[in-house]
């Protein structure tokens, strides 16, 4: 995917780093990049001498145009992979070695463990509907362990107080209002008004969330990693949790299943999380909510369409687009 934001480093930059963290005599062999992703340069390593491979994962370079929230954001996902497998059984990558200081390379970077499997969207194409069923019953219980570990205030990952929030709807209000000031400043056409009004229509129903949960907010299928077992599939990895923040769990779930208008087509899914979590039942509060989320991630798909190209900017414009007049029909904007 070529997008202006990716740090793209040569093969004898990135050989390197690996020594500067992995030693002298560490030999690498084949130097891949991972072109799937839409923001950052990603590269497979093979290393000979440990007989496996890592991943080094390069961020954006300082000062490159960005959306409000996605300043500095790899520390987050290190951040978050630390925290999951300290208090969950969440599969992720370990984190092998991290440098946020600039100092060897214009933007920070990190390694990581590779993943062996394949990305759950290329995966499905060859499984049947009972194991593509299985995979995000497994996927229902990972997020609700995530959704387990608990933050100190709502919003986005932050050191700036002004931005740690006590209510989840004050949060949620402020990230939907920057979004769309980041949409206007990049000429985005939207219903701006038609969304702000049903905003102000359905806030309340944001007051019930009372505790910080850790939100993913980027699980879709092309961020799960799948492996063959013996009787299907099983989830090898989750990835990509810079996004992520303090938050509603229920916003996980549009994010997961962006191509989903209502959660409750994905029943598999849902039907796991319910029971994991105690609940009996959905509420029509939590379908209400599933559309302001629903709205709030194709709203920024819309507004980051400026740093692709012009056909892939285009589509992914137009659908989000579409999907976003279509969350304002359900919620009657």
């Amino acid at each position: 995917m070529k997008s202006r934001t990716k740090n793209r480093l040569s093969e004898e930059k990135i050989r390197e780093l690996v020594k500067i963290h992995f030693g002298e005599d560490c030999e690498t062999g084949a130097i891949t990049e991972l072109k799937g992703g839409q923001f950052n340069a990603i590269y497979r390593i093979e290393r000979k001498k440990e007989k496996d491979a890592v991943v080094l994962k390069v961020g954006v370079v300082p000062g490159t145009t960005l959306l409000t929230y996605e300043q500095d954001i790899m520390p987050v996902e290190v951040a978050c992979f630390h925290m999951i497998r300290e208090q969950t059984t969440v599969p992720v990558p370990e984190v092998l070695a991290c440098d946020f200081t600039k100092k060897h390379i214009k933007s920070n970077y990190f390694f990581m463990t590779a993943l062996e499997g394949q990305q759950f969207s290329a995966a499905k194409k060859k499984m049947n509907r009972e194991q593509t069923d299985q995979i995000k019953e497994e996927l229902a219980g990972y997020l609700y362990q995530i959704h387990g570990i608990r933050g100190p205030y709502f919003g986005y990952f932050t050191e700036d107080k002004s931005r740690q929030y006590s209510a989840w709807k004050e949060a949620f209000l402020q990230m939907f209002r920057q979004i769309l000031t980041d949409s206007r400043a990049h000429k985005v056409k939207l219903p701006y008004d038609r969304i702000c009004a049903v905003l102000q229509k359905y806030s309340g129903y944001l007051e019930d969330v009372t505790e910080p949960s850790l939100v993913e907010y980027d699980c879709h299928e092309g961020n799960i990693f799948v492996k063959k077992t013996d009787s299907g599939y099983t989830i090898e990895g989750i990835l990509d949790f810079e996004r992520a923040f303090w938050g509603d769990p229920i916003a996980d779930f549009p994010a997961a299943f962006v191509f989903t208008d209502d959660i409750r087509k994905e029943k598999a899914f849902l039907k796991a999380y319910l029971e994991i979590s105690g609940k009996k039942e959905d509420t029509e509060a939590d379908h209400v909510k599933y559309q302001l989320y629903r709205m709030y991630i194709l709203t920024i798909m819309a507004a980051e369409t400026f740093r692709y190209g012009w056909l892939y900017g285009k589509l992914q414009g137009t659908w989000a687009k579409w999907g976003i007049r279509k969350c304002l029909r359900r919620l009657g904007g």
